[in-house]
């Protein structure tokens, strides 16, 4: 029986995940009893659920914020959570695009520098960085604005930016935590339709987390969750493939 590493996992790959605040104490919290979940390469997967049902501490471990007290995790294959926190760190940073409902961009320098910060971190020569971000700022439809502040952008101007600068290290994955929450209902269809294009013509990962049942249903898979629990989140054909292999 070969090890689950040499099995054609997906690329998230989550068995038994359990969250738990304040263990073996009168004030104890189980916010995530023990989520399985699969997200294969090139899906666009939402997750959706009412606030306080656990998908933003379940997002929180899938993008290797924070850990879990029990289950598998595998990451592209990789069993991440045997790493230490350094290692996390850095493969945080390489593998995982995050896009925030509030955006999270340095308000002190312009769009360019924002898109650039990621890959700065990660070495990369300044000429290499300013090419990428000019291309990656005119993919989302920013470039007349990359000189152009936080402060002087809209909302949805400031979620395009986050978008580019997501993808600014080629991530594996990309982890949009209700990122249409803070913008009114046609900036959102214009973030949501960039979305869909990075997935569709660039064959991006994309797993989306929202409280937007409509949203989530243009999505290729919906997985719901109702108090830590999740329904249609793990991938038949992989189910399928463990069982035969005994796991």
């Amino acid at each position: 029986m070969p090890p689950e590493s040499e099995l054609e996992l997906p690329l998230v790959h989550m068995r038994g995940i359990r969250k738990t605040y304040n263990p073996g104490t009168e004030a104890e919290i189980v916010v995530l009893p023990g989520v399985d979940l699969d997200v294969a390469e090139g899906e666009f997967v939402s997750i959706v659920g009412a606030s306080g049902c656990g998908k933003s501490t379940l997002m929180n471990i899938i993008g290797l914020l924070d850990r879990p007290n029990e289950g598998i995790y595998f990451f592209d294959r990789r069993n991440i959570l045997r790493a230490d926190d350094d290692a996390l760190a850095h493969y945080r940073s390489q593998q995982i695009g995050f896009v925030f409902q509030n955006f999270n961009l340095i308000g002190r320098i312009d769009a360019m520098k924002n898109v650039e910060m990621p890959m700065m971190y990660a070495g990369i020569s300044a000429r290499e960085r300013k090419q990428r971000a000019e291309e990656l700022l005119d993919m989302v439809g920013m470039a007349e604005r990359r000189n152009h502040k936080p402060s002087e952008l809209s909302g949805g101007q400031k979620q395009r930016v986050a978008i580019a600068r997501a993808l600014a290290n080629e991530p594996k994955l990309i982890l949009a935590d209700e990122p249409t929450g803070a913008l009114d209902s046609a900036t959102g269809r214009m973030v949501m339709d960039l979305f869909h294009n990075l997935n569709t013509e660039h064959g991006r990962t994309i797993l989306f987390i929202t409280h937007n049942a409509e949203l989530a249903e243009e999505t290729s898979r919906v997985v719901t969750m109702s108090d830590g629990q999740v329904d249609g989140a793990t991938i038949p054909a992989v189910d399928a493939m463990l069982a035969a292999q005994g796991k």
